[in-house]
């Protein structure tokens, strides 16, 4: 696929994602963002705009410092979360930002998502989705915190500013957000109704190995092998 192709593909994934979020309640006004790290630079919408009307012909083009190259309007207030992520591990190649409400809860009461009883999300997410320390939006420690978080996790929450996910690409990066915030869903009613499982110690570690399978180094693999991967895994615990 040429540059130009792919550049446009991105831009509308982006859209996507921005209207995905605010269908499904995770963002209001104009909270919460999504970019990608794209040749050398940063596409992104500007701020003052609710995600509901994220358009491609809106979207930001910004150095990797946050300066606009391109574009109407401003960048977001938070790009410096974005910003961090890029600069703390070289495979991260989109973030995306939202407000969920049961994941963004959680980490308000800073609630780490580390009992898993669901196997597959281990295999696609590890077994902790963790809580960063709190910190003021713009406060220069959240650098920091950003590179801390990346380095145990692909997703985790941040008190009072609900949950960051990154990824290869923005689809996936989304994608993983979902996921966190299915399961602090699940989580919240499994713990109203009664006490939910823990998988044992043994099953984690297999599904771990398969989540290191999958995610070697950088969190690259596609749809196909995951499914595999965690079907298979899913069947061997069913058989036992």
């Amino acid at each position: 696929m040429d540059n130009t192709r792919l550049r446009w593909n991105t831009i509308n994934d982006i859209c996507t994602v921005c209207r995905k979020m605010w269908q499904r309640g995770w963002v209001a006004n104009h909270d919460g963002n999504a970019s990608v790290k794209i040749d050398g630079e940063i596409l992104a919408p500007p701020t003052a705009v609710s995600k509901a009307d994220i358009i491609p012909e809106i979207i930001l083009t910004l150095d990797l410092d946050g300066k606009k190259l391109a574009g109407p309007g401003r960048p977001f207030s938070e790009i410096q979360l974005h910003l961090a992520a890029y600069r703390s591990r070289a495979d991260v190649f989109a973030v995306v930002h939202a407000h969920p409400p049961y994941a963004t809860a959680r980490g308000a009461c800073g609630m780490a998502l580390d009992e898993p009883f669901i196997p597959e999300s281990v295999v696609s997410l590890g077994d902790r989705v963790p809580v960063a320390p709190f910190a003021m939006p713009g406060a220069p420690e959240n650098e920091k915190i950003v590179a801390d978080m990346l380095r145990v996790s692909n997703v985790f929450m941040l008190p009072g500013n609900g949950i960051l996910a990154v990824g290869t690409d923005v689809m996936q990066a989304y994608l993983r957000l979902e996921l966190a915030e299915h399961l602090a869903h699940m989580d919240f009613i499994a713990h109203h109704v009664g006490r939910p499982f823990e998988l044992s110690d043994g099953d984690k570690a297999k599904l771990l190995e398969k989540h290191a399978a999958a995610f070697p180094v950088s969190p690259q693999t596609s749809s196909e092998k995951l499914v595999e991967l965690i079907t298979e895994e899913i069947l061997a615990i069913m058989q036992r």
